[in-house]
């Protein structure tokens, strides 16, 4: 049980820079790029997983949340925890001083903090949510990692092609041109292209960098956003990667709401915003309505008609038996190990189709210089 009671005048009163003696307030860069920051996934969990810490050794949670405060990596969390403790010390609840702040942490947090403060569990819900919030930031390195050398090698493959266009070709022109050989249609259609190329560098530049952040813009959009969302649940490979992860984070999540108390019915409705794809969060208002017509939760999930047959069985199995939250959670820890092979098998495929888009285009640009200077020394 949480120790939730009321700061003592000495904690109260005491220095905000107490548990950082080696911190400077001196404004610099690096205050600048820790204000300007998001508070990620990674700052959440710490935060969770500190949180919970400190309430299991009986610190009160004002108290608490000004240590955290004071140990915050993050500038904007630190002022979010500045404002939280403030609001503490004039008696709000933590949940009600977090609704202030729903861009940084998610009603699902939110809620599951007013099960805690209800139920007098506070630091077991702080334990779950940071268990929860390390596996999602587990899965978003795994991704980011998984995807570092493919982006490497595609920016390296433009890289080469336009320097090879650029530069190298227009070169060999020069030579072919001067040597009266004749250029075949292959020759003819790069060169041309290089041509465009140099002509309209700049302007190409432009036209890129415009499409990539009217692309950043209309993701942002809910029309955007939807058409994106979409758009991963039919490439191959991305939509297994895809399916997977909103399984195993649906499946811990309700896993998480259910153990703690929490109505299906409402547990649904918070899911449907954590899922983070708009397309199968439209299909979860079905979902909802069915549940709520009193069909239980195993028929909506199939009639759902996305998630994979294992976790549609879980679920008939857990309902049937009562053991929904139990069945929830060894689903998810199957489909974390699920996601983490999905990734590293998209992978595989990725790189070796990088390098061989690289050799064909490089191998058609050499090609195209080749024949007309074996044309050139048949002629002599």
């Amino acid at each position: 049980m949480s120790n939730i009671r009321p700061v003592s005048s000495a904690a109260a009163s005491a220095p905000d820079r107490a548990f950082l003696p080696g911190r400077s307030p001196a404004f610099s860069v690096y205050s600048i790029l820790r204000f300007r920051r998001a508070v990620n996934v990674r700052d959440i969990a710490v935060f969770c997983r500190q949180f919970s810490v400190l309430l299991n050794a009986g610190i009160p949670i004002v108290e608490t949340v000004s240590i955290l405060r004071n140990q915050s990596e993050n500038r904007r969390l630190e002022h979010i925890l500045g404002d939280i403790h403030t609001s503490l010390q004039m008696g709000n609840l933590l949940s009600q001083t977090l609704e202030k702040y729903t861009d940084v942490f998610e009603q699902f947090l939110i809620n599951m903090i007013k099960v805690g403060e209800a139920s007098g569990s506070l630091d077991e819900i702080m334990e779950r949510l940071a268990d929860y919030y390390e596996r999602n930031n587990k899965i978003n390195q795994k991704i980011k990692s998984a995807m570092t050398y493919p982006v490497i090698l595609s920016v390296l493959t433009v890289a080469v092609v336009v320097l090879l266009m650029v530069k190298v070709l227009p070169m060999f022109t020069g030579i072919i041109s001067g040597m009266g050989g004749t250029m075949p249609a292959l020759t003819y259609a790069l060169i041309s292209t290089s041509d465009f190329f140099v002509n309209n560098l700049f302007l190409i530049v432009f036209v890129i960098f415009a499409l990539i952040v009217g692309l950043r813009y209309l993701i942002k959009t809910d029309a955007g956003r939807y058409w994106f969302d979409g758009v991963k649940l039919t490439i191959p490979g991305v939509k297994t990667v895809t399916v997977k992860i909103i399984t195993a984070r649906f499946a811990r999540s309700m896993s998480i709401l259910l153990k703690s108390g929490i109505p299906i019915v409402n547990a649904i409705d918070i899911i449907k915003h954590m899922i983070g794809n708009l397309v199968v969060e439209k299909k979860f208002e079905a979902c909802g309505e069915g549940i709520r017509s009193g069909k239980g939760i195993s028929g909506p999930i199939r009639d759902l008609n996305f998630f994979p047959k294992l976790l549609e069985h879980m679920v008939a199995v857990g309902e049937s038996s009562g053991e929904l939250d139990e069945m929830l959670g060894r689903t998810a820890v199957f489909f974390d190990a699920e996601v983490e092979e999905a990734i590293e098998r998209l992978t595989v495929l990725i790189e070796p189709l990088l390098i061989v888009i690289l050799g064909v285009v490089v191998g058609l640009i050499i090609v195209s210089i080749m024949l007309p200077m074996i044309s050139i020394m048949t002629t002599i």
